[in-house]
């Protein structure tokens, strides 16, 4: 039974996917997808930004209630049917199936968002095939295929990125481009990863640590700055402490999916920065904190600064947990670092 509920979940949502999809493309009235974005500004373009992460950020959280109540569903049930004496393969197997209908819902909301803004953008390229390894693994290598001039892997997570920085790549078409008065503007020529600490331009300095495993269940800490400019177009900086949890679902290494957790973070576990040309050993400038709550992610952002800093180093106490379909994985981490 626990099975047999998920699968039809999972099928009425992918089926909606589906639907919206072709209901777009056959309908000869629809409205024709903007090609390219042009903008009268880089602040218009920084706007734009702006409002699709904020709707992107609405959608997570439809996306996350609707699959808690999924979830709360069958929990109830777990005593009855005592899903915690399961060998950990068939655990395994459930959070598998339980990811399904996470990810068919994830995907929904990226082709419902593509539809409300009219454009199909790089970077929900990139959501779209790491949502698809769990739900379709033969079309999200068929689109990693496509798109592979604009895509990277990323080399410790193994989750599939744009060449491009997050924010910028939400405006970009799928071959890159967008326009300021008609003009394209080359984001090309500064999306290469020159090392392991600088990443790209828009997150800089962006440091990934593991914080630790449970069988395919992985949780990650993440410390950087993010890159943007003003209306004048003078830079500026926001500091920023992820953490993120993804779960293995297959035996290839590197096919992992964004799961849904709990993150309890204990009080003390910061991000310490110093100013950027400066001994990573160094004494702390200022320190973020890592902060708890749920998703397949939380992210403290700061306010803006003038002044360049880098991650030098800081300390994680938090256990991530997630109960999907009945089944259970967990992670405590106690760790210190100073980076190099």
């Amino acid at each position: 039974m626990k099975r047999i509920y998920f699968f039809t979940m999972l099928c009425i949502a992918f089926a909606s996917c589906s639907k919206d999809e072709l209901s777009t493309e056959s309908n000869p009235q629809a409205k024709a997808e903007i090609i390219v974005n042009d903008f009268s500004s880089e602040e218009k373009m920084e706007e734009k930004i702006e409002e699709i992460i904020a709707l992107k950020s609405e959608k997570q959280k439809i996306v996350q209630d609707d699959f808690n109540k999924i979830n709360a569903s069958k929990r109830g049930n777990i005593n009855v049917e005592k899903g915690d004496d399961l060998s950990v393969e068939q655990q395994n197997q459930m959070i598998i199936s339980g990811l399904k209908v996470y990810h068919s819902l994830v995907l929904s909301s990226i082709y419902e968002l593509r539809k409300q803004l009219n454009f199909t953008s790089i970077q929900s390229i990139a959501d779209e095939i790491n949502s698809l390894i769990v739900v379709d693994a033969n079309k999200a290598k068929e689109l990693a295929k496509i798109y592979q001039s604009m895509l990277i892997k990323d080399p410790k997570i193994g989750t599939f990125r744009t060449i491009f920085d997050e924010r910028t790549a939400t405006v970009l078409n799928v071959n890159g481009e967008v326009l300021i008065n008609g003009e394209q503007l080359n984001y090309k020529q500064y999306n290469s990863v020159s090392s392991e600490t600088k990443r790209y331009v828009g997150d800089e300095w962006v440091t990934t640590r593991i914080a630790g495993t449970s069988e395919n269940y992985s949780a990650y800490c993440i410390v950087g700055r993010e890159l943007h400019k003003n209306s004048f177009g003078v830079k500026y900086f926001k500091y920023f402490t992820e953490l993120k949890t993804y779960y293995g679902v297959s035996v290839i290494v590197g096919d992992v999916v964004e799961c849904p957790s709990n993150f309890i973070v204990e009080p003390g576990s910061i991000a310490g920065y110093v100013q950027t040309g400066s001994n990573f050993f160094s004494d702390y400038s200022f320190t973020y904190p890592f902060i708890s709550g749920n998703g397949v992610s939380v992210r403290y952002v700061g306010g803006n600064m003038n002044t360049p800093y880098k991650p030098a180093g800081g300390n994680l106490k938090a256990t991530f947990n997630t109960y999907i379909a009945g089944a259970n994985r967990e992670i405590k981490c106690d760790i210190n670092w100073r980076n190099e």
